[in-house]
């Protein structure tokens, strides 16, 4: 049985005056040393806000105690052949969004470690502190494929994220 289909996604407003290029050279860190060069989800910017989103992320850090992350909008597939869902990366820029400090965190492998007793695609709650440790310890080439399920209120933060299962 294939996986089932998501609902549809909004798109995010044209972000105002950015170019949006990315020039972290797609590198990893604790600390968002190119957000500025990205697209900015600000008070006067709720890109994202009320929708649902499926993206890939870029980056993830903590700053003043919040979790952010950069994230560019991707599709998903399905792969018949092995019943697993296809993650074709989006090509515009990233944009930087805010996770409200209770957001649910749900995460599969290879995001995270294997659980005795569970499957290695059952999704399974983290704080987002940790998941941030998780994705800044990954490869960034097995990062790349890996795409997530966003949920944003209406003043475009993040209030959950779930990690689709990778084999």
């Amino acid at each position: 049985m294939a996986p089932a289909e998501s609902p549809k996604k909004a798109s995010p407003s044209a972000p105002a005056g950015n170019a949006g290029a990315r020039t972290d050279g797609g590198q990893k860190s604790a600390e968002p040393a190119a957000a500025a060069k990205e697209t900015s989800a600000s008070a006067g910017q709720a890109a994202f806000a009320g929708t649902q989103q499926f993206v890939t992320i870029g980056k993830a850090w903590t700053e003043g105690g919040l979790t952010r992350m950069s994230v560019r909008p991707a599709e998903k597939k399905v792969n018949t052949q092995f019943d697993t869902w296809e993650i074709i990366p989006g090509t515009g820029p990233f944009t930087t969004v805010t996770m409200t400090k209770d957001a649910r965190v749900l995460l599969a492998c290879p995001v995270r470690d294997e659980v005795a007793g569970t499957s290695r695609a059952e999704p399974l709650p983290y704080s987002p502190t940790r998941f941030v440790t998780l994705l800044n310890q990954m490869d960034s080439g097995l990062q790349d494929g890996i795409g997530y399920d966003l949920v944003f209120d209406g003043a475009g933060q993040v209030t959950s994220l779930k990690s689709l299962y990778r084999p």
